[in-house]
């Protein structure tokens, strides 16, 4: 890792947006046989081929170009490697929580979260160009997202892990600005930025020993006012609730992931009117990833959560039609 810089140096002459390309979909194939692949395809599942061995968890850039992956494990590295294929590069090493590694809107920058087995983690803040470096903040680290004009991060931060988690939403603009908290009640994980609020889990204590704390989606605006309960859910015993996943980018509709013990269900939520429902209209172990950006499908894998033997599908966000895009596949990213 080069050295650090300042975020105004770094990162200000990195935000104009670039056009896009075309859509892609990456996924990951033989993590059975413990030789997990990235493959890519186009958004529909056409023309696949694999990319690079040894990856795992690729996030696709917006424009299509590029696919961000980590390899190794206990000493993971942050890699990029070109759609068309060459030689990968390592942005950073020694990654942990492998869901904070995001794409800017104009795929210049990735967040990622480094440090030391057992923490304390640093969340940082890599130009995909040079491999030049910012540090935000060190701590235990549960959701980033970037702002959808590119301008902005939020994320959810705790001074060090404890359960239940107590962690707040910052945010900071990448053209230099101060970090600024926006929740101070110690019960703000899972941020995703929309177009006009961040929607984010806030829990409830679980009233039977031994049960999981109850999640909810709430949202506010970008300056932390404005708190608006969206979901109204009763998990059953050992089931944890709603978690927000990815904004269609009109912000009127919200992929959200149902938890608990042996859980992980695609749900779709209308953020206007708080219903929400299962994607496939049953508990029957789709996991989502995503959704398209005009919000008429979700990204999700069959089979229960990160089985190499499910597929990767597309569901329609009216009517739960399901339409494989790649067999025996899982961990999938797309451009759409």
């Amino acid at each position: 890792m080069r050295r650090e810089l300042p975020v105004a140096a770094a990162l200000a002459a990195a935000l104009a947006a670039a056009p896009a390309a075309h859509a892609t979909l990456a996924y990951v194939k033989g993590a059975r046989a413990g030789k997990p692949v990235v493959w890519v395809a186009g958004d529909d599942g056409l023309s696949p081929r694999a990319l690079v061995a040894g990856g795992q968890s690729p996030k696709v850039s917006p424009d299509g170009t590029q696919v961000a992956f980590v390899s190794g494990t206990r000493s993971a590295r942050l890699q990029v490697i070109p759609v068309a294929g060459g030689p990968a590069r390592t942005l950073a090493h020694h990654v942990w929580n492998y869901d904070a590694i995001q794409w800017s809107p104009d795929g210049t920058v990735l967040s990622v979260t480094t440090g030391p087995e057992l923490g304390p983690y640093t969340l940082r803040l890599v130009t995909v160009a040079t491999g030049r470096a910012v540090s935000l903040r060190s701590g235990a680290f549960y959701g980033v997202s970037f702002s959808p004009a590119g301008a902005g991060l939020v994320f959810s931060r705790a001074a060090r892990e404890t359960f239940p988690v107590r962690a707040d939403l910052y945010t900071t603009s990448l053209t230099g600005g101060s970090l600024r908290r926006i929740t101070r009640d110690h019960n703000a994980t899972s941020p995703v930025w929309g177009p006009d609020r961040i929607a984010f889990d806030r829990a409830r204590p679980a009233t039977r020993r031994g049960d999981y704390d109850k999640l909810d989606i709430y949202s506010l605006k970008p300056d932390g006012t404005g708190l608006r309960r969206i979901t109204h859910t009763q998990p059953r015993f050992l089931l944890a609730g709603l978690s927000p996943l990815a904004w269609s980018a009109d912000g009127t509709r919200l992929a959200a992931e149902y938890g608990g013990q042996d859980t992980s269900e695609a749900w779709r939520v209308n953020p206007q009117t708080g219903y929400a429902t299962d994607a496939t209209g049953s508990f029957d172990g789709v996991v989502g990833w995503g959704i398209s950006r005009d919000g008429s499908a979700l990204l999700a894998t069959t089979g229960y959560f990160d089985s190499p033997d499910g597929s990767v599908v597309a569901i329609a966000w009216d009517g739960g039609a399901q339409t494989v895009l790649a067999r025996k596949a899982t961990q999938p990213s797309w451009s759409r």
